[in-house]
C-alpha cells in the first residue's frame, strides 16, 4: 500500500500573502511555474494562517493543533515533541522518507541560530537547515544531528535550497515514498533579491491595494519593501519552475503531490502597517496550491475555508493515512479530490505575542466565516467587522453599525463557543483587562 502513495513536496515559503501572484489576480508580477501548479491543480482563495508568526503557524502545521493546546504561542517558545505526534513522525511510520531543507523555528531558539537538536525536530531522516536566519544571502545552517561545522549557502538562499533540493531528488532511490520540504524564508525582510531581479523591479510602476495608506509617515519605505518583496517572489517562482523541471527529468513528476504556501501574509503598507501579527488579509491570508493530477481535479478554484491545523489531518486523510489522535483541525481530503466542495466551518485566528513577556496590546482572536472576518482584540481597540464580500479590502469597520449589531452578536456568540471548545480564556482576560 505505502509504495502506490505518491511522493509530496512542499514548498513553503515565509510571509507571502495571497494576493501577491500572478493567479491570485496580481497585476504586478508574472509568476507563471506557481500559476502551471494552479492551473493543473487546485487554488483555495480562502487558506489562512491561524496564527500570523512564524513559529505558532509552524507548530499548527506539524501538530495540526491550535498554540491554546500546543502551546507555541510566541516566537521562542519551542515544540515539545512528547506532547504530540508530529507530521514527518506519522509519515515515516507509514513509509515515506522524509527530508527537510531550510527553516524551521520550532527549536526555541534565536535569530541567527544555524542549528536544531534533534530533539527539535523528530521524524527527519534527512536534514539540511536552521532555526531561523533572516539573512537571504549567505545563510548558515547545518546537516545531521551536529552543529559543526558551521556550513554557508551560497549566494541567495532561495537558490541554494533549489540547488540542494534538485541534486537530492536527482539521487533519490525509488523503493519507498518521499515527503520533501523547502523551507525558504524569501519573501521575508529584508526584501532583496538577486541582482536582476531588484534590477527588475525597483523602477517598475506598481498598482497598489485600495488600502495603502500613502498618509503613513513610513509610506516611503513600505513602497520600497514592496519593490523588494515583488523581486523575491519573481525569483522564488523562477526556482519553483527549476524543482519541476527536476522532477520532470527524473520522471517523478506525474507521482509528487506538490504543495505551494506561506505560513502568513504582510501588510506591506496596506491600512498603513507592515511585516504580520494582524487579522486583515494582507497578513493572514496565505496561497495554497496542490497539483496532482492523479487524485486532485485540475483547473480548480475553491473557496473553502481552510487553515495551517487542517493541513496536516488533510494530507493524511488523502494518503489514507490515520490522523492521530488530539489533532484539531479538519481532513479536508474531499476537497483536494473534488468529492466536496465545502471546508471548514469557519477560521478561527489566535494571537497573542511576539516574545517573551506577555504584550496584551497585541493579542486577539479573529474568525473567518461566511462573507464575514470579526475581530476581538484583548485590549487595543476598537474590534473590527468586515464585509468580505462587498469590501475585500477592510475599508469599512462595521463593528459600530447598528444594523449590523445582530451580525456582531452572533459572531461573537459563534468565535466564543469554538474557543470554549479548546479551553482557550482569552474572553476571560479580555473582560478583567
Amino acid at each position: 500500500m505505502a509504495a502506490q502513495r505518491p511522493n509530496v513536496l512542499w514548498i513553503f515559503s515565509d510571509q507571502h500573502r495571497a494576493q501577491a501572484l500572478s493567479c491570485y489576480g496580481d497585476p504586478n508580477i508574472e509568476t507563471p511555474h506557481l500559476d502551471r501548479l494552479a492551473k493543473e491543480g487546485v487554488r483555495f482563495t480562502n487558506a489562512y494562517s491561524n496564527t500570523p508568526l512564524c513559529s505558532p503557524f509552524r507548530a499548527c502545521l506539524y501538530a495540526g493543533q491550535y498554540i491554546t493546546t500546543h502551546g507555541v504561542i510566541s516566537l521562542f517558545r519551542p515544540l515539545l515533541p512528547e506532547r504530540q505526534p508530529e507530521l514527518p513522525s506519522v509519515l515515516q511510520v507509514h513509509g515515506y522518507h522524509t527530508s527537510h531543507m531550510g527553516k524551521w523555528h520550532l527549536g526555541g531558539g534565536d535569530c541567527p541560530c544555524h542549528f536544531v537538536s534533534p530533539y527539535f525536530r523528530p521524524g527527519w531522516d534527512d536534514w539540511l537547515g536552521w532555526e531561523n536566519s533572516n539573512r537571504p544571502f549567505e545563510t548558515t545552517y547545518s546537516i545531521g544531528d551536529h552543529p559543526h561545522p558551521v556550513r554557508t549557502l551560497e549566494g541567495y538562499q532561495t537558490d541554494a535550497i533549489t540547488d540542494h533540493t534538485v541534486e537530492w531528488l536527482k539521487n533519490r532511490a525509488g523503493d519507498k515514498p518521499w515527503f520533501h520540504v523547502m523551507s525558504i524564508e524569501p519573501p521575508h525582510s529584508p526584501n532583496i533579491a538577486p541582482e536582476p531581479y531588484m534590477d527588475m523591479f525597483m523602477d517598475k510602476e506598481l498598482t497598489y491595494h485600495p488600502n495603502f495608506d500613502w498618509a503613513s509617515p513610513r509610506a516611503k519605505q513600505h513602497d520600497e519593501e514592496l519593490h523588494g518583496y515583488y523581486a523575491q517572489i519573481k525569483n522564488l517562482d523562477d526556482n519553483v519552475g527549476r524543482v519541476i523541471e527536476a522532477l520532470t527529468e527524473t520522471g517523478q513528476l506525474d507521482n509528487t503531490m506538490i504543495f505551494y504556501f506561506s505560513d502568513h501574509g504582510d501588510l506591506m503598507g496596506s491600512h498603513g502597517m507592515r511585516q504580520k501579527s494582524r487579522p486583515e488579509e494582507e497578513s493572514s491570508n496565505i496561497p495554497l496550491i496542490v497539483r496532482y493530477p492523479k487524485g486532485v481535479p485540475g483547473g480548480r478554484v475553491s473557496d473553502a475555508f481552510i487553515s495551517a491545523v487542517d493541513l496536516m489531518p488533510t494530507l493524511l486523510g488523502f494518503l489514507d493515512i490515520p490522523v492521530p489522535d488530539g489533532v484539531e483541525g479538519d481532513d479536508l481530503s474531499g476537497v483536494l479530490q473534488g468529492t466536496r466542495e465545502d471546508g471548514a466551518d469557519m477560521v478561527l485566528m489566535q494571537y497573542e505575542r511576539p516574545y517573551f513577556p506577555p504584550a496584551p496590546n497585541t493579542a486577539f482572536r479573529a474568525i473567518r466565516i461566511g462573507r464575514w472576518m470579526y475581530s476581538h482584540f484583548l485590549t487595543r481597540g476598537p474590534s473590527q467587522l468586515f464585509d468580505m464580500e462587498s469590501d475585500p479590502y477592510q475599508m469599512t469597520n462595521l463593528i459600530d453599525s447598528p444594523e449590523h449589531n445582530k451580525t456582531r452578536d452572533e459572531l461573537h456568540e459563534r468565535m466564543t463557543e469554538k474557543m470554549n471548545e479548546l479551553g482557550d480564556d482569552f474572553l476571560e482576560r479580555a473582560q478583567s483587562s
